[in-house]
């Protein structure tokens, strides 16, 4: 028993630690935000489980928070799971309501009918509702892993390692639906459920230290679309603009003033233009550099690399040996 009771709390404490940190940490990503959420609702609830089964005087309260929390588990798997699929970069407006309304009716319920006051109606209609939410979310994010729970059962040797441990983490989420949902009904004990979740956490905890991969699991983007044209709209911009004389430019600047989400400027310029936003930057203030030294005869070398949008000497320096294959100085003499 002292041995079950530390497998299941301490799936807790660090689930709840791990979900903790991927909502907090920046970047913030969309993925991390929902699977951090689906870990600390999946801990609060499952914590709830384990102190109940090994200690029967429990406060009512600590009951209600986590039975209301039940109701955010489903949903954070939905999300997560159709944010990973569809490589999601930003916080849909719909998605954020959603979660805003199921905060305020687990906080008007619970105010309204407190489980220390009313615990008949808490074990009947309102552990059955949120069960239910439960149970259709949950649903509707194993929709989006389909594919891969089939070939985990079938066809596992095809699938790369980010695959099997998406479906792993789809197939573990399954197996902790089921349990619960069956204890409500027939009086399943909880505590397999714990112990599920307990192992597939270390399962992910083995992946970060072992494997040194992240936490939520990646699959590969889409091809991009349009990108040849994306990276031309991005040139006529530099060209007749010339964003880049700002010494301060970032990537998500760039990216408002030429009209494309931060994450496919970020894209077009990693996959079409090979070399990264940096680069990219760089070598248009070379080439500005370039017509400045031809043109500008007042200005010292000192002063055009500034004109072009270097920050600093040695700045323009190093980018203009790496650009143009020779110092400002040698392209200046040769002119």
């Amino acid at each position: 028993m002292p041995l079950l009771f530390l497998l299941a709390s301490l799936g807790v404490i660090n689930g709840s630690l791990v979900g903790l940190y991927l909502i907090v940490k920046r970047p913030r990503a969309v993925v991390d935000s929902y699977f951090g959420g689906l870990l600390l609702a999946l801990s609060i609830r499952i914590g709830k489980s384990v102190f109940f089964y090994f200690s029967s005087e429990v406060d009512q309260l600590i009951l209600q928070i986590g039975l209301s929390v039940c109701v955010f588990i489903g949903p954070f798997f939905y999300l997560y799971s159709r944010a990973l699929q569809r490589q999601e970069q930003s916080f849909q407006r719909k998605d954020i309501l959603l979660l805003l309304f199921l905060v305020l009716s687990v906080l008007m319920v619970g105010l309204v009918y407190p489980y220390r006051t009313y615990p008949e109606i808490w074990n009947g209609y309102i552990i059955y509702g949120i069960y239910t939410v439960w149970l259709s979310f949950t649903l509707l994010g194993l929709y989006y892993n389909g594919k891969m729970l089939h070939r985990l059962i079938f066809q596992p040797w095809v699938m790369s390692h980010n695959q099997q441990y998406i479906a792993a983490i789809a197939l573990a989420m399954l197996l902790i639906t089921a349990t619960y949902q069956t204890a409500l009904f027939v009086g399943f004990t909880y505590i397999w459920g714990s112990l599920i979740f307990s192992f597939t956490f270390y399962y992910l905890m083995g992946r970060v230290f072992i494997s040194r991969k992240s936490v939520t699991p990646q699959v590969p983007a889409r091809p991009l679309e349009n990108g040849s044209a994306l990276l031309n709209q991005v040139d006529k911009l530099m060209e007749l603009e010339k964003p880049y004389t700002n010494q301060k430019l970032k990537l998500d600047e760039l990216a408002a003033q030429v009209a494309i989400p931060k994450h496919t400027l970020s894209r077009v310029l990693n996959e079409v233009y090979t070399n990264g936003f940096s680069h990219y930057i760089k070598e248009y203030r070379v080439k500005e550099a370039q017509r400045l030294i031809a043109t500008r005869h007042d200005l010292s070398l000192e002063g055009i690399g500034y004109e072009a949008g270097f920050n600093s000497k040695s700045a323009f320096f190093e980018a203009f040996k790496k650009v143009a294959n020779c110092t400002p100085a040698e392209y200046k003499k040769s002119r």
